[in-house]
């Protein structure tokens, strides 16, 4: 987990699985006496991985209960935190428990108290005890979701991963009404990995109705595609509940007449299948495979084909190199060029101006983890590549069904990353025209694309507003704009009712899935009597979607408002513990764009590994693994990022310039602690000099510290595993989490699944 923690009086829990705050009020207990309190209450100590948030303990009172209770519920509490209502029952809950009140609901009968860090369980007993108190327990804490399956072998599958697989299955799995055909050589019948969702298929070779799979080429392709998920066993299919049609239309081994290819696709286009999978094809045109790929376009079916792996001269291809490839280069088809696990071009895969897009297919080195008859193994090529697309179809198909096979493409390569590197040129991608003939439109981003293809709309929360103010005073509230969709819808505000005294900003904005927004009410009652006002904002949206709501103010008018304030509560102090690099530190004397390794005191944990050296940038990072020549790539990028180096820390990654100035210190202040900070370091000539710090503990986990810095910051923030597939990130570009001077955030580097 990691903490946030922006001034002395607020700590904020994040989630390492997802950047996204959720702290969680605990779980009701019906009664203490037939419940423990908690299960931290009954284990003793906290665990270094806190699930709670730690110095923090919820309690909660029944209403009807008799005296102290009953006591601090007032009848018609405002929500206003000011209000003397609020105060005095915070201090009479205060007294009774003898602790900190960090929040309280009295009309709920429900606070957050603050204790001792690692006093946790303690105070809960004791609270416990209490009469009046219902339940004592940790403040727990809900993780934002990103839905990696169980699966023992899914660690190994990079290729999901790097698609953004488990962030399209926070929106869906896919549909076991939608069929997908498999062209291959069989399928393992057998496969517990397929077992109900297999439909009677055929085989186009013996001319029998068992495809079985006897080469294993399509299994593998298969269960890239549709592996079961969430079973204990093996790996995780993309679309993991998708119907399969296997046809069987290569030999044992793999080699199949376009005759019978063709066939096959034209009998799974009248099958009603929407997605046909063609890991498969050759280097000669033919009029017969043609019309079948023009027969089954012309009934919307989605037609995904490997781009081929004839970029080299091989036997296969008949020693060409990179020849055009059928039925990859046939307009109406989706034709799919293979990555490798870190973004960079597969040597092997067909590069030409009918690729659509890239995914990964892995190398002779890293190759694809999938499943084979009776087992599992390995395998790569432009045909591991393919069904990773068919899934894609699948999966965006579930969420819209209306959508064409055109459609389906377009949002295929409208929603792809714009990646890639030839390591043969040592070049990256170039995407000048949109496109190139290596990646297509880019590498499939299947988190974008489920996202891109949901329904627009746009909700407010809250929609409905309470103030209560003086004349002459001033109060703001935020309503927080989302949108579900990775479409973005324009909106307007405007104020309809209440203009007088209500005003709303901005007037306009635009919002989608990963860009939500805000807008800020202010009243400002200057000449308005005392009583009751209502206001009403209007916001009208219209893009990918369009439409309208109100936001509901309510405004209580007094001629003054008094603020009682609960005397002298003790604020713990949350600040960052800064190390200074000056006493004792060494210092680096780093050039520009360059990386010096150096020894750590104690071996750390990252990410499934652990270090015992770490190398360190000028550039605001340090990574864990392999050095390497050269400047790093994309400085400033947000995560995660394929581009080396991985298994990384950014503290603040920028353009930092050493020659104006500043140094980068490593330093050791304690048997416990190992710091690198990055001390008064410029980007540029006319910046304020910046001070920031990593500070690795023994104990497995590690703090970004921030002594000065713009908030926002301008760089990345955040952590990233060995291969770039997953990250934490805190800031990129100006946007994310507010740190800023003095703010400190704890994480531990742990892996999601």
């Amino acid at each position: 987990m990691f903490t946030l923690i922006p001034d002395k009086r607020r700590v904020h829990l994040l989630s390492a699985v997802a950047t996204l705050t959720v702290i969680l009020a605990g779980l009701l207990l019906p009664d203490a006496a037939t419940r423990p309190a908690s299960a931290l209450a009954e284990t003793g100590p906290a665990p270094a991985d806190l699930p709670y948030v730690p110095g923090e303990v919820l309690i909660g009172w029944e209403a009807s209960s008799a005296g102290f209770a009953a006591a601090i519920r007032p009848a018609g509490l405002d929500s206003d935190r000011s209000s003397p209502a609020w105060q005095a029952a915070v201090q009479t809950l205060a007294a009774a428990t003898g602790l900190v009140v960090l929040d309280a609901q009295p009309e709920y009968g429900t606070a957050r108290l603050a204790v001792s860090p690692g006093q946790e369980a303690a105070e809960i007993t004791r609270l416990t005890a209490l009469p009046w108190v219902k339940y004592a327990e940790p403040n727990y804490i809900a993780h934002a979701t990103a839905t990696y399956p169980n699966d023992p072998f899914f660690s190994d599958q990079w290729n999901l991963r790097r698609i953004g697989a488990p962030e399209a299955w926070d929106v869906t799995t896919g549909s076991y009404s939608i069929v997908v055909a498999v062209l291959d050589s069989g399928v393992d019948l057998g496969h517990p990995e397929f077992a109900g969702r297999l439909l009677a298929g055929y085989d186009y070779v013996n001319n029998d109705n068992s495809p079985q799979d006897d080469f294993g080429h399509g299994t593998h392709v298969a269960g890239i595609l549709a592996a079961a998920a969430n079973n204990a066993t093996g790996i995780a299919g993309l679309a993991p509940i998708v119907k399969i049609l296997p046809l069987k239309v290569l030999d044992a081994g793999g080699s199949g007449g376009y005759d019978n290819i063709a066939l096959a696709i034209r009998r799974a286009a009248d099958s009603a299948v929407q997605v046909i999978n063609l890991s498969l094809g050759g280097i000669y045109d033919s009029f017969t495979l043609r019309d079948a790929i023009t027969y089954a376009a012309g009934r919307n079916v989605v037609l995904v084909t490997a781009a081929g792996n004839c970029a080299k001269s091989i036997a296969l291809c008949n020693y060409q190199t990179n020849p055009t490839f059928y039925p990859a280069a046939y307009p109406e088809v989706i034709a799919v060029a293979a990555s490798d696990h870190y973004d960079n071009w597969a040597d092997y895969s067909g590069h030409k101006s009918y690729v659509a897009l890239a995914a990964p297919g892995g190398a002779a080195a890293d190759p694809v983890w999938s499943t084979l008859p009776g087992s599992y193994g390995f395998e790569y090529g432009t045909s591991m590549a393919a069904p990773l697309v068919s899934g894609a179809a699948v999966l965006a198909l579930t969420i819209s069904p209306t959508l064409t096979a055109g459609q389906v493409a377009d949002a295929l390569k409208a929603t792809a990353d714009k990646t890639g590197y030839n390591l043969q040129t040592s070049a990256a991608l170039d995407y000048a025209t949109g496109r190139n003939d290596y990646f297509g439109y880019g590498r499939l981003n299947v988190g974008r694309l489920a996202r891109w293809v949901s329904p627009a709309s746009l909700s407010a929360a809250p929609t409905h507003l309470a103030f209560l103010a003086s004349p002459g005073s001033q109060k703001t509230a935020t309503v927080t704009l989302t949108n579900p969709s990775g479409r973005p819808v324009s909106w307007q505000a405007t104020v309809i009712d209440g203009a007088t005294w209500l005003s709303a900003t901005p007037a306009a904005g635009t919002t989608a899935y990963a860009a939500t927004g805000t807008l800020t009410l202010r009243i400002a009652p200057a000449a308005l009597a005392p009583g009751f006002y209502d206001g009403i904002v209007r916001v009208q949206y219209s893009g990918a979607a369009s439409g309208g709501f109100n936001v509901y103010v309510r405004l209580q008018v007094t001629d003054a408002v008094h603020f009682n304030y609960a005397p002298l509560f003790p604020i713990r102090d949350l600040r960052a513990d800064w190390i200074d690099p000056l006493a004792g530190g060494s210092p680096l004397n780093l050039t520009d764009n360059s990386q010096r390794q150096v020894s750590l005191p104690f071996p750390f944990y990252f990410y499934g590994q652990t270090y015992e050296s770490l190398w360190v940038t000028d550039d605001g990072l340090a990574f864990f693994g392999q050095g390497g020549a050269g400047a790093i790539s994309a400085v400033g990028a947000c995560l995660p990022t394929a581009a080396w180096p991985n298994s990384a820390i950014y503290a603040l990654w920028a353009d930092w310039k050493p020659a104006l100035g500043g140094q980068v210190y490593v330093s050791q202040p304690d048997a416990d602690r190992y710091a690198v900070t990055w001390y008064q370091v410029q980007q540029t000539p006319a910046a304020a000099p910046q001070s920031f710090q990593i500070v690795l503990f023994r104990d497995g986990h590690l703090a970004l510290q921030y002594l000065s810095v713009p908030s926002p910051p301008q760089g990345t923030i955040g952590l990233e595993n060995y291969d770039g597939t997953y990250a934490v990130q805190l800031a990129c570009g100006g946007a994310g989490r507010p740190v800023g001077s003095g703010d400190a955030v704890s994480l531990r580097p742990d892996l999601p699944w």
